[in-house]
């Protein structure tokens, strides 16, 4: 299993205990110390050989991830950050899914927030998201069996966290792996996600598997950041072809419907100058009255 680490030397001793208290054991811990400038050794001494570290200059969490995966010797990766928790039967839970489809290659579980412990993120799930994942779903003991369908899916609830994420080798190097160009970009590891959704064998498991601790310092705590990095992520699978040509049209519809959304975000949190720039792209979209008065009353305060 896969961990990328920086200046977390206060969370990684309850993250590795986590992982190393799983009712099914993995077999290997790799964990990449991303140039860290915290006390992260003597975090980790009382690990010993459990844990195999690699140390890298500060490159951004894609690339600690991917030299932690390159690291590696397994069939399949498990992923979690060095802030999350696994619960107890995470990895069982991932191996009861693939021997019930063994033809799987991509398995992510629902989870908790630190914030929200009463509810899981797929609480917050649309009406009729889960029937809309494929006509040809299989269930069994909370597990979804889908297909390419599911990244359709995430683009309507984005519910898929890397800590919650098992896949195999074979699957990772024919996407092509983690792409180090966007390391240091908002929302990164959507880059990775969707298209392991986009092209695996996916389950879904409705139990909850992990905690997603969620404080001051997460990289993912910026709104507007995520929003414009979850833009950046579509525009990038888009120039590179990285998708199926099937999902590619879909995709451009949401990169347009995106920045709308993202133009009114802008407004509503006082960022006018932004918004007034944005609007040169996406006033070709269908724009209500609102809209325009917005961007007058945007344009005016960035003048200010």
């Amino acid at each position: 299993m896969i961990i990328p680490i920086f200046n977390r030397s206060k969370w990684i001793g309850s993250t590795l205990d986590h992982i190393l208290g799983q009712s099914s054991k993995v077999d290997e811990i790799i964990l990449c110390d991303d140039g860290s400038e915290d006390d992260l050794p003597n975090a980790l001494q009382p690990y010993g050989q459990l844990v195999k570290v690699i140390r890298i200059e500060n490159s951004g969490p894609a690339v600690a991830r991917k030299t932690a995966i390159e690291h590696s010797k397994g069939d399949w990766i498990a992923l979690c950050d060095s802030d999350d928790f696994w619960y107890p039967e995470h990895i069982q839970r991932f191996r009861f899914a693939r021997s019930e489809f063994p033809s799987s290659n991509f398995y992510f579980a629902n989870f908790h927030m630190s914030n929200e412990p009463d509810r899981t993120k797929f609480d917050a799930a649309p009406e009729g998201w889960f029937e809309s994942l494929t006509s040809s779903s299989e269930s069994f003991e909370q597990l979804i069996h889908t297909d390419a369908g599911l990244y359709s899916a995430l683009l309507n609830f984005q519910c898929c966290f890397q800590s919650a994420c098992v896949f195999s080798r074979e699957l990772y190097e024919a996407i092509g792996g983690i792409t180090p160009e966007v390391s240091r970009w908002q929302a990164e590891d959507a880059h990775l996600t969707r298209r392991l959704a986009a092209y695996g064998d996916s389950v879904i498991d409705r139990m909850p598997g992990v905690i997603i601790n969620k404080h001051d310092d997460n990289f993912s705590g910026n709104i507007l950041g995520n929003f414009e990095g979850r833009i950046r992520i579509l525009e990038k699978l888009l120039f590179d072809e990285a998708l199926p040509a099937t999902l590619q049209m879909q995709t451009r519809k949401e990169v347009k419907s995106s920045r709308l959304t993202l133009f009114r975000q802008y407004y509503w949190h006082g960022e006018y100058d932004k918004a007034r720039h944005l609007f040169k792209e996406v006033r070709s979209e269908p724009l209500s009255a609102k809209d325009y008065l917005r961007f007058m009353r945007a344009s005016l305060k960035s003048l200010i």
